[in-house]
């Protein structure tokens, strides 16, 4: 189970890899000491948390083999929702999908998840998530496995994983940020949150959403639809969002 498959993301799955406009009144400040070197750093200020972290800067569209090498604009808002709302994951088991760089994982961390589980396919995205982890988590903290890094390619062996790495019989929160760029990858997208998230009531999906490849608010309220899913959004129109989804047996009055 721990094994690694190697696996690296088609870069054609994702065309449209401009550099995002960030809030800089959230605190995102991109250096580097050289403009010509591809590599970045990412240093986001949240609150009063800082993170540092390594990626490639988006204005290299070409060595983004994987989108899981620099900072979108759909994990920002997800930061800023935790952030906001740290009651949401305070003592809970987090599960990430898609976690890229590692920072809404490290956010939850930093803001009281008992434990937290990031996830990417992609391997060369894994060994980078794995380093940022170490500059801004204690050693000790790692050594517990309250931070862990893990391989996850949606659809599969999504029960074992969850049997290994969730407590009480699955996860109390999935999330993702800027994950649902490609609609052919949607039904498998919830069909793998669905399967790692617990049966219990206070389950919940949060999913960050920003316009890409076509993915729209109407295509993922469809697909939520299928999977007897409810939801709660902000954001208006059709290219951006942030929502928690749950199942529709646990309707709150």
């Amino acid at each position: 189970m721990d094994e690694e498959e190697r696996w690296i993301e088609d870069e054609d799955k994702e065309e449209e890899c401009g550099e995002d406009e960030h809030d800089e009144s959230f605190g995102f400040d991109l250096f580097s000491s050289d403009k010509k070197d591809p590599t970045d750093k990412f240093k986001v200020n949240i609150g009063e948390l800082t993170l540092n972290l390594h990626g490639i800067q988006a204005r290299y569209p070409h060595l983004l083999q994987s989108t899981g090498m620099t900072l979108w604009q759909g994990s920002q808002r997800l930061c800023k929702h935790l952030y906001e709302n740290p009651d949401t994951i305070l003592d809970k088991n987090v599960v990430e999908l898609g976690a890229g760089l590692g920072l809404c994982g490290l956010v939850a961390h930093k803001h009281g998840a008992r434990r937290v589980v990031m996830t990417d396919g992609d391997s060369d995205t894994l060994k980078n998530m794995r380093s940022n982890i170490a500059l801004n988590v204690e050693s000790e903290v790692i050594e517990s496995e309250s931070v862990v890094s893990k391989q996850l390619l949606w659809g599969k062996h999504v029960k074992a994983f969850q049997l290994k790495w969730a407590a009480e019989g699955g996860f109390d929160i999935c999330m993702g940020g800027d994950i649902a760029y490609a609609q052919e990858s949607l039904q498998i997208l919830f069909e793998t949150a669905l399967g790692l998230l617990s049966s219990k009531d206070c389950a919940r999906f949060l999913l960050s959403f920003v316009f890409r490849g076509g993915v729209t608010t109407q295509s993922i309220e469809e697909c939520a639809r299928e999977h007897s899913l409810i939801w709660t959004r902000t954001g208006e129109g059709s290219k951006e969002a942030l929502y928690i989804f749950q199942r529709s047996s646990y309707i709150e009055f």
